[in-house]
């Protein structure tokens, strides 16, 4: 038989020794979780994410002027594109959380019962953020691609995402960037260098990609005595792992310098990253 005393002590020495959840966990899932696995997967997502703006800006002036050839007036609609650039700000976020919770149900011959349980919990996160810019300029690669095909000749798909979801997949850039000549096109919006636009005014495109992977799982073996249940309810051991992967893509005019988008391109990128959870406002 055992005594309720020793339950007790026996549940407050296993969590004494939990440690689960108190580590940073990595960017990967187990096994590739070495900082080799990361930096690996970290390099072909950059890559992924430079492939797919490419891929849209080149199309998008392609197109565009293919579609000239046949327009009466022969007027290009997404030549301001050139005068354009992107920020890029990734969030990496891993989660990782553990709880026991041992209870127990002493059940003497009476009519008196007795129930108590103890529980602990750990979470431990790791987030990896980075920002980055292109003039679009830079990545217009008419030789790269082609219109005639759907492939990214830069892709270069091994059967896996290298770690990522967001590896080697279509962002829809392409129909963001055609959105904006189309209007332009069909005049419900004016080309963005026309000397009658505000400079910097209103001429900003955006897309937020976010993608949440969650996988848990829990324990719950059950021991009956003459006199007591352990753990008759309740889980004695549960983990989950929860990682989100969020790129915000902000297109705008490039501002005098070149090197930076305009002061509203700009607001928008930050306004866009607090409301995404990325910068987290104070």
């Amino acid at each position: 038989m055992i005594k309720l005393k020793n339950l007790i002590v026996a549940a407050s020495c296993c969590l004494s020794q939990a440690a689960c959840g108190t580590y940073i966990p990595s960017q990967r899932d187990w096994p590739k979780t070495s900082s080799g696995d990361v930096e690996n997967m970290n390099t072909e997502l950059a890559s992924s994410i430079v492939c797919e703006l490419s891929y849209a800006v080149t199309l998008a002036i392609k197109n565009d002027r293919e579609e000239a050839e046949d327009r009466s007036n022969h007027k290009l609609y997404g030549s301001f594109l050139y005068d354009w650039g992107v920020e890029v700000a990734t969030d990496f976020t891993v989660s990782e959380n553990t709880t026991i919770n041992p209870t127990t149900a002493w059940l003497p011959l009476s009519q008196f019962s007795l129930a108590g349980g103890i529980s602990k919990g750990a979470v431990a996160t790791n987030v990896n953020t980075f920002n980055v810019f292109y003039p679009l300029s830079a990545l217009y690669k008419p030789d790269i691609f082609k219109t005639d095909t759907k492939e990214r000749p830069c892709r270069q798909p091994a059967g896996h995402q290298e770690g990522s979801p967001l590896v080697d997949i279509d962002l829809r850039i392409l129909p963001l960037l055609e959105s904006r000549i189309q209007t332009v096109q069909l005049h419900i919006a004016d080309a963005p260098d026309k000397k009658e636009v505000i400079k910097g005014g209103k001429n900003v495109l955006q897309q937020t990609v976010s993608i949440k992977e969650t996988i848990s799982g829990d324990i719950t073996p059950t021991w009956k005595f003459t006199t007591s249940t352990v753990n008759a309810s309740g889980k004695l051991f549960s983990a989950g792992r929860e990682r989100t992967h969020k790129i915000v893509f902000t297109f705008a005019q490039l501002a005098d310098d070149k090197q930076t988008l305009s002061p509203l391109g700009e607001a928008w990128h930050i306004n866009e990253q607090k409301k995404v959870g990325i910068i987290v406002q104070q």
